[in-house]
């Protein structure tokens, strides 16, 4: 499914005008101690030793690509609506921090710097398109051995259902849901059997309870319900081993 068809464009649209509300949450957690903290351990913990090239596949207003960056790695951050990147660039430069954000389309990203050591992607999968397309070319941006470190949760298990008043109800609407095979995903093992489909090795998903404890505790963003995050990491095989 191209960029501009009118699934991603319902879906870009959402996000686009989202990201004021999506900005003052983000940068919320993003300031909080024990967020932050939180955050940097499951980043560190999922990306190698010593400085990387890390391609952040729907960057958003940054969150990922900010945490990541602060730790020393080389960052660039994809995103298909520029509302989104703008607050990224923001973010960025406010923290002092070297990241190159692009426009582009996460299930074909185009960007320089290819082959990366790790693609990292946070809350994108369920919302993509040709889920099984943006897999396969994420894997061709990675270098031999390179790394998949992907956060999401099964955010709509049992549904997606917005009142007619809600934005999401517009972009989320029944076409949409169609052809969007995680969104409504009942369990992150239809997150694990895409990546290896895609022909990723050596898959790992780990539930993310500090921060669905954190979560418990701080509440979430409105009109969400706290839902268990997990990060999955898989390795693109190296043919040479």
């Amino acid at each position: 499914m191209p960029p501009n068809s009118p699934i991603q464009e319902r879906i870009t649209w959402y996000w686009d005008q989202h990201a004021p509300n999506y900005q003052r949450f983000q940068e919320q957690r993003l300031t909080h101690p024990d967020y932050n903290a939180a955050w940097t351990r499951v980043w560190r913990d999922a990306l190698p030793d010593g400085a990387a090239t890390i391609l952040d596949v729907g960057t958003g207003t940054g969150h990922a690509a900010l945490t990541i960056a602060a730790l020393g790695h080389r960052v660039t951050g994809l995103d298909i609506a520029p509302a989104m990147l703008a607050h990224a660039r923001d973010n960025a430069r406010r923290r002092g921090l070297d990241i190159t954000f692009v426009e582009g389309d996460a299930v074909r990203p185009a960007v320089d710097g290819a082959p990366f050591d790790v693609l990292v992607s946070r809350y994108v999968l369920w919302t993509l398109p040709d889920v099984d397309t943006a897999l396969g070319n994420w894997r061709r941006l990675l270098r031999p051995g390179g790394r998949l470190a992907v956060v999401d949760a099964p955010w709509h298990a049992g549904g997606m259902q917005h009142p007619d008043t809600d934005p999401r109800a517009r972009a989320y609407d029944a076409e949409a849901r169609r052809a969007l095979a995680l969104a409504e995903a009942d369990a992150i093992t239809a997150w694990e059997e895409r990546i290896a489909a895609a022909g990723f090795t050596d898959t790992e998903v780990t539930p993310l309870t500090e921060i669905y404890e954190l979560d418990g505790v701080h509440g979430v963003a409105a009109g969400h319900r706290r839902t268990l995050q997990y990060l999955i990491t898989a390795r693109n095989p190296d043919p040479a081993l």
